[in-house]
């Protein structure tokens, strides 16, 4: 990929966020990326190949992210706010639905968003593990039902819009929820729970 190809993807995934999958044509693509067609058509043979080189892309952003974020020599506490950060931007950037949607598109990105869900969940495995390990979780817990509570959080989080809204909106429904979290999970609440804004 090369400079243009770069402004490609990226205007299709901005004219993708604001109007849909329906809603683009490659001539919007094309004045967008300031661009011609035949430009596009030069390093993307179709429309179909345009789109899953955007997946692509978009998974592959965020798939580093998480990989900076576990690799990291900062605090473990730093890493779980970081991943639980990483995760809702991710989500509130709609760069999550978009890559669904472009699933549904086309089936060959279903491998794609599927590795990406492994890569999410995998880090999110590899941080609980650390966290019993330093002794920073709880010991009287079971590691599976730590790892599956905090995941099914994220989860619901990413698939339910109202829940998202309302978390986004409320900041004592966010204290609530750090409290439930942290003060359940983690022997020092206090050194996990940081700077709120951190983590949600």
């Amino acid at each position: 990929m090369n400079k243009k190809s770069d402004s490609i993807l990226d205007a299709s995934i901005t004219l993708l966020l604001d109007h849909g999958m329906k809603g683009v044509t490659m001539d919007d693509i094309s004045e967008q990326a300031n661009v011609s067609k035949v430009t596009i058509y030069k390093y993307f043979t179709d429309k179909d190949t345009l789109y899953k080189e955007v997946c692509k892309r978009i998974i592959a952003g965020q798939s580093s992210a998480l990989r900076c974020i576990l690799e990291s020599n900062r605090p473990l506490a730093w890493k779980f706010g970081s991943y639980v950060k990483c995760i809702c931007d991710f989500t509130d950037s709609r760069l999550l639905w978009l890559c669904g949607e472009l699933k549904h598109f086309n089936d060959r990105l279903a491998g794609e968003y599927a590795d990406y869900m492994d890569i999410q969940t995998k880090a999110l495995s590899h941080l609980v593990d650390e966290g019993f390990r330093s002794g920073m979780i709880r010991r009287n817990l079971d590691q599976r039902q730590v790892f599956h509570l905090i995941n099914m959080g994220l989860v619901y989080y990413q698939q339910n819009e109202e829940y998202r809204r309302n978390v986004r909106s409320d900041s004592s429904l966010q204290t609530s929820i750090l409290d439930f979290f942290m003060q359940g999970i983690f022997v020092d609440a206090c050194l996990m729970m940081g700077d709120k804004a951190t983590v949600l």
